[in-house]
């Protein structure tokens, strides 16, 4: 057990070659990290939008809900539409 943790620390030798041939170790471990950090970003958004859309006095209980549905079926797009148009956006009333 000890000269297997040896092993997987002082070589890079714990990542199959098969699984992408010509790519180093060092190309999928930054591949990997970018991959977190977009994911981390994403998730950020996703939360900040729902709290924001909760906490909006702009909208009813039925536009909240619509502005929910979106973001969880559009959870890149809908987030961002959510912070540049919707957040702002005039709500036209027809009086009559």
């Amino acid at each position: 057990m000890i000269e297997t943790a040896r092993f997987l620390v002082v070589s890079d030798e714990w990542l199959p070659r098969e699984w992408m041939p010509g790519v180093t170790t060092w190309v999928a471990v930054v591949s990997a990290v970018v991959a977190a950090v977009v994911a981390a970003v994403v998730a950020i958004l996703f939360i900040s939008s729902l709290i924001s859309i909760l906490a909006s006095p702009r909208y009813t209980g039925g536009g909240k809900l619509l502005w929910i549905i979106g973001i969880f079926v559009f959870p890149m797009i809908g987030p961002l539409v959510w912070w540049l148009a919707g957040r702002n956006a005039r709500i036209r009333t027809d009086r009559l």
